[in-house]
């Protein structure tokens, strides 16, 4: 009797711990699985990108049917950029400025986008080869990571490759100062300052980001306006 009862005892014990280990939930990274290399018959590099379609100030270059898509991952953040403007860089290294057509959705930091250029154009906009045009439906946020390195530089290495550099991440360890040149009512410029030269930083007011004035680095994208180059920082975290 005693046996008999024990064997049930230990019977409903283990179905109560097996029933318990169902509900438990998956334990596993909750991040987004790396996207394997692109198909390099479906898609082109931002530096070939680039490479191909080269624009001139004030007149678009009509992007052609058949060019190939492109796929990289969204640098900036959209409180500290004009409405509706991307920083984009892909595993080749190269950045790019995208002007997302009216109606499309905001992307995050980190998104990962795919773009069918088709039917979009390139311009030459203060400076910098921009993207725009772009039908909505082109623009396809993808489900997964993809690597994207920063480069370490100095201020005078920013300067001389800001062609090639624009619009990808760069960090300056060895700032000596950051101080606020000027300001208006969209934002404040600063100048950032190492032993190799100066550059300006635009943080808008709208993003709320507080500048740390005695930081000795920063990171950011490099970005054009016109013969003046910048870094854009996307939170206050990017000045350590």
């Amino acid at each position: 009797m005693r046996l008999k009862n024990f064997n049930t005892a230990f019977l409903v014990v283990a179905i109560t711990i097996g029933l318990f280990s169902c509900d438990k939930q998956p334990v596993g990274p909750e991040a987004p699985d790396p996207l394997g290399p692109p198909d390099p018959a479906i898609f082109m590099t931002l530096a070939e990108f680039r490479n191909n379609f080269v624009a001139s100030s004030g007149s678009d270059v009509t992007i052609p049917a058949g060019t190939k898509k492109i796929r990289a991952m969204v640098i900036s953040s959209s409180i500290n950029e004009a409405s509706s403007n991307y920083r984009l860089q892909d595993e080749s290294g190269t950045g790019l400025y995208f002007y997302a057509k009216q109606g499309t959705p905001t992307f995050a930091m980190g998104e990962v986008l795919e773009i069918d250029p088709n039917g979009g154009a390139v311009i030459l906009y203060n400076g910098d080869q921009e993207l725009k045009d772009v039908p909505v439906d082109n623009v396809v946020p993808l489900s997964g990571t993809i690597t994207v390195n920063t480069r370490t530089a100095t201020i005078a290495d920013i300067n001389t490759n800001r062609l090639a550099w624009a619009s990808s991440l760069v960090k300056i360890s060895n700032v000596t100062s950051i101080t606020q040149a000027s300001s208006n009512t969209t934002g404040v410029t600063y100048n950032v300052t190492d032993a190799t030269g100066t550059l300006s930083m635009f943080v808008r007011v709208v993003s709320g980001i507080t500048v740390n004035l005695t930081g000795t680095s920063v990171t950011g994208y490099v970005s054009i306006y016109n013969s003046t180059t910048q870094v854009g920082i996307r939170t206050a975290a990017d000045i350590q």
